[in-house]
């Protein structure tokens, strides 16, 4: 039975992240050189409105199986307070990923909320895109963290 909790965390977790990441990537390699050939078209914002919600489950799933997933590896909060454990090459690796996923949360919520509304409104777009830039390449840290962490680093 705790095998199969374990799997489906896991399951949750990359299925999550997949969707994130590969939206990320989506928007940042199609959406965004479509708009560029056709920028009165409006396809980041109706994309984007369409894929919130799923971008936004796929954070939430992250953020919930995550730490659930540290926990399943014996890694609670009584290691979480040892300095010692932040010196290791494990430790050192989830702050590096934690601070990644931190910062991909707040220039999520600004892109959102402040940056791209501006944009689509007419406004300038060069800090929505590099908002948007800064997401995808923290994005694809926060994977390769990820993977380092999978193999005990």
């Amino acid at each position: 039975m705790h095998e199969a909790v374990f799997l489906v965390l896991i399951a949750l977790h990359l299925l999550a992240a997949t969707t994130w990441v590969g939206g990320v990537l989506f928007f940042m390699f199609a959406v965004v050189p479509a708009a560029r050939a056709r920028p009165a078209s409006g396809i980041p914002e109706v994309l984007g409105r369409a894929f919130r919600p799923v971008a936004y489950g796929a954070l939430g799933t992250l953020i919930i199986t995550g730490p659930l997933l540290l926990f399943w590896a014996g890694i609670g909060p009584h290691m979480l307070v040892r300095p010692r454990f932040w010196t290791s090459a494990f430790g050192a690796t989830l702050a590096l990923k934690a601070a990644c996923v931190l910062l991909v949360l707040i220039l999520t919520v600004w892109h959102d909320a402040v940056l791209g509304p501006r944009a689509a409104r007419g406004g300038p777009v060069r800090a929505a895109r590099l908002a948007a830039r800064a997401i995808g390449l923290l994005s694809i840290a926060i994977l390769l963290a990820g993977l380092l962490l999978a193999q005990g680093l």
